[in-house]
């Protein structure tokens, strides 16, 4: 329970204001003038200070005010003022207090303030723990955050930064790094690369496999010449050319066409290459920092990915755990966005420790990317200050069980081949969710995106693949 303070030297007055205060489910104190008020705050720590400005001189009211905020900045100062008394507020205001109210108030008008109070204050007090948090884990991994990108000090994103920290360190082997759709495989890519010796100084350049055609995706890697294809009307560099002693982060690399497999093996063993349509051989010293979310073992024994570029690859292996297995981390990630989210928006927003601890229950089949989205909302929609549950809508999580007893769904596919079975029933799948979808958000891709946690681009096409623009 938040803990008040409540200074004035009338005590019919000080009586009145600690029922009303109580009557809003506070604990309450309260002193009579400076010297009861350092020792009283000197003994206990309040969440809010409520002062009449004369105790009974002005001076007092304004020596209570220097007196708190000296010895505790984070604690807030509301301040009782006679009524019409603008200078006295303003001058109140100059020396630390955070808000006034003029005798006249209201039990509503009161409550608003206290309550806007003292969720500005377990705000900053967030906001205090996170930033001592990644202080001390910076102090763990020196010079491996880049600032205000990885957050988790859990047991597995220790694990993780450790492996980030050694790969950073080595500064040329390759580096695969594997997890779902929205577990931050980018920004492990960045912080590799800002702590490498010497490729740090240099450009870091990502290529989206997912997104690109192979002919495009040959062309963004190695360059092309002029007159190598149709409207290829200049010379254009490739990544590797480009990014020469820095780094390239492959995303999606289990996208890779075969063909384009066998020229990144090549590249990979000798460090050369040729531009498109060009005869002369280049070199490059960069470093390749892949990342799926596929299963690219699967892909190797199906052979639709070669194992002797998998190897290639797989020399330093990051493993990114989804977060309903770092559940751990849910809190801190929630303070973390929620202080980014604060200044963008403008408004500040409370999560009650219940709230946190729901959030922390769900699933998040989208993972961070989900989440930050998810907090996103509620900044634009809670109608309080006070996150409620009432604003938690979350999606919902199929369970697995909830397959029991439909194997009839099966039947078709068994005497198909296994693959050709497999690809039918993610096909039909893939077909049901994003129509499913597209009707619960109206067409709108880019919001489905956000909810379901993957590129709009990639969406787009499958949405063309199934036909389902029209629907």
């Amino acid at each position: 329970m938040n803990r008040i303070l409540i200074v004035d030297d009338q005590l019919t007055a000080r009586k009145g204001l600690r029922i009303l205060v109580k009557s809003l489910q506070y604990s309450v104190d309260d002193a009579a003038n400076v010297e009861e008020v350092d020792r009283l705050i000197a003994q206990n720590e309040y969440d809010l200070v409520i002062t009449d400005l004369r105790l009974p001189a002005e001076e007092q009211g304004l020596q209570v005010i220097r007196n708190v905020r000296q010895h505790y900045p984070l604690t807030p100062i509301l301040v009782i003022t006679a009524f019409g008394s603008v200078d006295s507020a303003v001058k109140a205001i100059k020396m630390g207090a955070d808000d006034y109210v003029t005798k006249d108030f209201s039990r509503e008008e009161l409550g608003l303030k206290v309550q806007r109070m003292l969720a500005l204050r377990q705000t900053q007090l967030a906001n205090l723990r996170l930033q001592e948090q990644v202080n001390s884990f910076r102090e763990k991994y020196p010079d491996t955050l880049a600032p205000n990108q990885i957050v988790g000090s859990g047991v597995h994103m220790r694990q993780v930064m450790d492996l980030v920290s050694r790969a950073a360190e080595d500064n040329e082997s390759t580096v695969l790094i594997t997890g779902e759709s929205g577990t931050g495989k980018e920004l492990i890519a960045r912080a590799i690369h800002w702590n490498s010796p010497g490729r740090k100084t240099r450009q870091f350049m990502i290529v989206d496999v997912a997104n690109l055609p192979a002919n495009l995706l040959e062309s963004e890697l190695f360059g092309h010449e002029k007159g190598a294809f149709t409207n290829a009307y200049l010379q254009k560099k490739g990544k590797f050319e480009v990014a020469d002693g820095g780094t390239v982060f492959l995303d999606e690399i289990g996208d890779f066409s075969p063909e384009l497999q066998t020229k990144l093996l090549r590249f990979l063993q000798e460090k050369s290459f040729s531009r498109v349509g060009g005869v002369k051989q280049l070199y490059s010293n960069v470093r390749i920092i892949a990342a799926t979310n596929k299963n690219l073992e699967e892909l190797v024994k199906t052979g639709q990915f070669r194992e002797d570029l998998f190897f290639r690859l797989n020399v330093v292996r990051i493993h990114l755990p989804p977060l309903r297995e770092r559940k751990e981390d849910i809190p801190e990630l929630i303070r973390y966005f929620s202080g980014l989210l604060e200044a963008q928006k403008g408004r500040q927003l409370k999560f009650p420790a219940e709230i946190v601890r729901q959030m922390a229950e769900y699933e998040w089949p989208g993972n961070i990317r989900q989440l930050k989205n998810f907090i996103e909302r509620l900044y634009v929609t809670c109608s309080s200050n006070v996150v409620s549950e009432a604003d938690l809508q979350f999606s919902p999580i199929q369970k697995q069980d909830e397959f029991s007893g439909s194997e009839s769904v099966f039947d078709e596919l068994l005497p198909l081949p296994f693959k050709e079975a497999k690809r039918r029933l993610l096909d039909n799948f893939e077909r049901f969710y994003l129509s499913r979808h597209l009707k619960t958000y109206a067409g709108n891709i880019s919001k489905l995106a956000e909810i379901v946690g993957e590129s709009r681009e990639g969406l787009s096409k499958k949405i063309k693949r199934y036909g389902l623009k029209k629907q």
